[in-house]
């Protein structure tokens, strides 16, 4: 029997969701979608997106999951885009939506390939191994996505990008080679897997639309812009107390960044390694960004 998606919940509320729900509007607009913005008390919650006939907002507190139950009710599939959030988060998740009788779950993860051997030397702000297991004790049909470096998140100053200056700071040599895929690829991707749960259910979906070193990148913006970078190279990281100075972000989330300079740097952010080949021709009805049309958006804000 063929499972049938028409309703989709984005469970986390942030900037992720509002990517996945402009995504699915733009491509699936036959689907219904509930956003759960998740919140632990006393914080401002973002600006949700406006309720209107294609849409409904959800505001739930961490772990209340009596009314996340019956928010989920009715839904076939939930898309979590919790921003990392740490582990026990998503296995309640698993649980309530099971309780709810959803159909089908796709975890937050869609970063590295937790089985790049790398991975090893770093840590794991989600166990996505606990919530594979979690999974496959359930119910619930789903889907593990490994798509590498969002584009959007590594062409920024926190990885050593001025496009203001047209300069770059590389970390390490730049030769070795990651995996990157823009957020719009990463959501058309996955929710095409999630419409075919039938042939995926049950196993990693491995995407990218770009396999390039730092290197590579230089050249395609250069080629893209049509302006020459300076490029400078840094053997290692600045160190974390420098870090945390800049842009009034936090310890962890500079931590986290550090960890992804590292595993840039070695070429740890693969997710086509052998002997697991890219899952994109499994899903011939996305069209890839092109990688100028990236660029030159980035490009462009920093030049507004």
């Amino acid at each position: 029997m063929t499972t049938e998606i028409k309703r989709i919940v984005l469970y986390g509320g942030n900037k992720l969701s509002m990517m996945f729900y402009l995504g699915i509007r733009k491509y699936f607009p036959h689907l219904y979608i509930t956003v759960v913005y998740l919140y632990t008390g006393f914080i401002n919650i973002p600006d949700p997106i406006a309720e209107n006939a294609w849409a409904k907002i959800s505001y739930i507190k961490y772990g209340d999951y009596d009314t996340l139950e019956a928010v989920f009710q009715g839904n076939d599939a939930i898309i979590c885009t919790l921003d990392s959030k740490d582990t026990r988060y998503q296995i309640g998740l698993i649980n309530t939506a099971e309780a709810a009788g959803i159909k089908v779950l796709v975890p937050t993860h869609y970063g590295i390939d937790v089985d790049t051997p790398i991975l090893s030397k770093y840590s794991q702000r989600v166990d996505i191994r606990k919530i594979y297991r979690a999974l496959k004790k359930s119910s619930l049909k789903y889907i593990i996505v490994a798509a590498g470096f969002s584009v959007e998140d590594f062409l920024a100053p926190h990885f050593g990008w001025d496009f203001a200056n047209n300069s770059v700071l590389i970390h390490g040599d730049g030769t070795s080679v990651n995996s990157f895929t823009p957020i719009a690829d990463l959501v058309r991707y996955t929710v095409a897997a999630v419409l075919r749960i039938d042939e995926f259910h049950g196993r990693k979906l491995r995407i990218a639309t770009y396999t390039l070193s730092v290197l590579d990148w230089v050249a395609a913006v250069e080629a893209a812009t049509g302006q020459k970078f300076l490029v400078r190279h840094q053997k290692q990281h600045p160190p974390l107390r420098d870090l945390k100075k800049t842009n009034g972000m936090s310890v962890a989330w500079w931590r986290a960044k550090c960890e992804m300079i590292n595993i840039l740097d070695q070429g740890g952010g693969l997710v086509d390694w052998s002997p697991h080949p890219l899952d994109n021709s499994l899903l011939p009805e996305v069209v890839p960004t092109p990688i100028n049309e990236i660029i030159q958006k980035a490009y462009s804000l920093a030049h507004k």
